[in-house]
């Protein structure tokens, strides 16, 4: 976590909540389709005659491996564009970072470059508070398993700053409910969009 000197600065309202959109709320939940995509290859060219007692655990087993192994998949894209996110947006606040295409589609895309661009040409950067952090409580599937939704409980006192700013004073925490659609894109899971659903002053809600 990034050390800190304490003095007076604040960011404005305006700026935390954009803040709030672009960074805090990485996060998502949808409807699950995963057992009618685990049973799709079954059809009568599958078919066999063995009990179907006898098959149950099998297919059981096979279920839940697929289920996490897609999950553990979706949950580590996830936290590669957290930490990408918070990489651009404390150093070089740059829309063109050439790891933004490989880790998001528009509209997402389209919306953290604009906030860059507008961070950049205002020569301001963000420090990572204290107390933020990111608690990914579901992930669930829909479409095939091609789309999925990430529920992110978020506590952060993050500051918005000037370029070169050494002593900062950082906000108060608050908590934020996300959800964050991923989307596989020919193999790859990459952040398409995001909403802030609910939100708490301090550390509460989702947080608590």
């Amino acid at each position: 976590m990034l050390k800190i000197n304490v003095t007076s600065y604040t960011t404005s309202q305006r700026a935390s909540q954009a803040g709030t959109k672009v960074h805090q709320s990485l996060v998502s939940a949808m409807v699950c389709s995963i057992w009618l995509v685990a049973c799709s290859g079954i059809g009568p060219e599958s078919a066999d005659t063995t009990d179907p007692a006898s098959r149950e655990p099998t297919t059981t087993v096979e279920l839940t491996t697929t289920t996490t192994s897609a999950e553990d998949t979706v949950r580590a894209a996830y936290s590669a564009y957290v930490a990408m996110i918070e990489r651009i947006i404390t150093t070089t606040v740059d829309p063109n970072d050439p790891q933004l295409p490989t880790l998001t589609v528009d509209p997402l895309l389209s919306d953290v470059r604009t906030q860059l661009s507008t961070w950049q040409a205002q020569g301001q950067v963000w420090v990572v508070g204290d107390q933020t952090r990111h608690d990914v409580q579901s992930v669930e599937f829909e479409q095939g398993m091609l789309t999925a939704v990430i529920t992110d409980c978020v506590v952060a006192n993050d500051a918005l700053v000037p370029v070169g700013t050494t002593d900062v004073s950082l906000p108060s925490p608050s908590t934020v409910l996300g959800h964050t659609t991923m989307v596989n894109r020919d193999g790859v899971w990459m952040a398409q969009d995001t909403d802030p659903n609910q939100r708490w002053e301090g550390i509460a809600g989702c947080a608590v």
